[in-house]
């Protein structure tokens, strides 16, 4: 455990007794959530939103029920997979962004727990970060300004940068939010950005063959998209094939082979959910339960990658990584 798991440990530890007090002495409750990725690329996610549970009086098979689908990459399972939690009559629902607005869509008196979003508001998720309104709070991932900052990063490996190109998936509502910080910070450098859709993986493959056309200079993957996060090590693999530096949205995609991340650490949020779930079962309304964002941000740098690539990072870039993976 890192010193900032152990901070986030002893504040709900300072926390879990008041929790305990809210909750009604012998009763169950079923907290249901979504992947739209597969189970073995979410699972250390679940690990922490089920341990921040633990710690603040919620413990699976004692006084909590979990149930949790996994859609294995397949998007189109979605709302069937929607219907057949709320059939269960949860007390909570959970997913990203984009599970959480086909959420909202079936239900508007059933608590939505985001454990990370890209803009809620502009997905008309929430009214506001600081009052939601709604039955959805959470998290906010800031991806559209984390996905400015990475291109920052990348314009000081790459100071010939000219042509950015940006995965998106269309199927995320911030989409177009995230590409308007993108073009802004490409302008900003002399360089143009250019986008690719794509909804799975054959949707990849198409945007790779129109990479090896284009050759972009590098890769931004911040689409906010749990699809394309189940994908990461198929579009590390392609870019490194294709010899782009990618920057990703998370620590994830670096450890697959992307050459950097600049994110809040997804793990991190999913703590920082449960904090929200467990004041939601102890009856605290999501109307007035603040979206909130992250405070800490790590870059993290793939050295290996970069030799891989035949790129020097710069000293300056080095120093200030949180973590290098060599």
């Amino acid at each position: 455990m890192n010193r900032r798991d152990t901070v986030q440990a002893i504040l709900a530890l300072v926390v879990a007794p008041l929790s305990a007090k809210a909750q009604q002495p012998g009763r169950t409750y079923r907290v249901c959530s979504a992947y739209i990725a597969a189970s073995s690329s979410v699972r250390q996610f679940e690990e922490a939103f089920l341990g921040g549970l633990r710690v603040l009086g919620f413990e699976r098979g004692k006084n909590l029920v979990y149930e949790v689908r996994y859609m294995d990459g397949d998007p189109a399972r979605l709302p069937a997979v929607v219907d057949e939690l709320i059939a269960l009559k949860p007390d909570l629902l959970v997913g990203i962004e984009q599970v959480a607005k086909v959420m909202r869509s079936k239900t508007a008196t059933i608590p939505i727990v985001m454990p990370s979003s890209t803009d809620p508001v502009a997905g008309g998720l929430v009214k506001t970060l600081a009052r939601p309104g709604g039955n959805v709070t959470g998290m906010a991932a800031l991806t559209e300004a984390m996905a400015a900052k990475a291109l920052e990063i990348l314009s000081e490996i790459l100071p010939r940068m000219k042509l950015i190109a940006t995965i998106l998936d269309p199927n995320v509502p911030a989409s177009p939010n995230i590409e308007r910080y993108v073009r802004e910070a490409a302008g900003a450098k002399r360089a143009t950005a250019v986008f690719y859709l794509a909804r799975d993986r054959a949707g990849l493959v198409q945007v790779f063959a129109a990479m090896e056309r284009d050759r972009p200079d590098a890769i931004l993957n911040y689409s906010g998209s749990g699809t394309l996060f189940g994908e990461r090590q198929f579009i590390a693999d392609s870019a490194l094939r294709l010899r782009i530096p990618a920057a990703f949205a998370s620590m994830q995609g670096v450890e697959a082979g992307g050459l950097l991340s600049y994110s809040a650490s997804l793990s991190g949020l999913y703590r920082q959910a449960a904090s929200h779930a467990a004041r939601i079962l102890n009856g605290t309304n999501p109307a007035e339960l603040p979206v909130e964002q992250p405070t800490k941000f790590e870059l993290v740098i793939n050295l290996k990658t970069a030799k891989a690539l035949g790129l020097k990072i710069p000293q300056a870039v080095l120093i200030r990584a949180d973590r290098v993976i060599e």
